[in-house]
């Protein structure tokens, strides 16, 4: 089951339009950066066990959600 903390970081990087910092998320959530790194790691493998349609990243020093590359051919089609 997701912690309050885990939804937090979902919800904040569904409607960021750019990579958001840890240390940004880490003020959000009152914790610290360190903690939102391993937040963010526990996120990503769930999401990678679950074989989602999307993954979070780290790019440009911050966190982001992208589709799965493995996902490319639909999405070029859909754009």
């Amino acid at each position: 089951m997701a912690s309050e903390s885990h939804r937090a970081i979902e919800a904040i990087l569904m409607v960021a339009d750019r990579p958001i910092e840890p240390g940004l998320l880490a003020q959000v959530l009152e914790v610290s950066p360190a903690r939102v790194d391993e937040l963010c790691r526990e996120l990503q493998a769930s999401y990678s066990a679950e074989d989602r349609g999307f993954c979070l990243v780290r790019v440009a020093g911050g966190y982001r959600f992208q589709s799965h590359p493995d996902l490319a051919a639909y999405v070029e089609r859909f754009v």
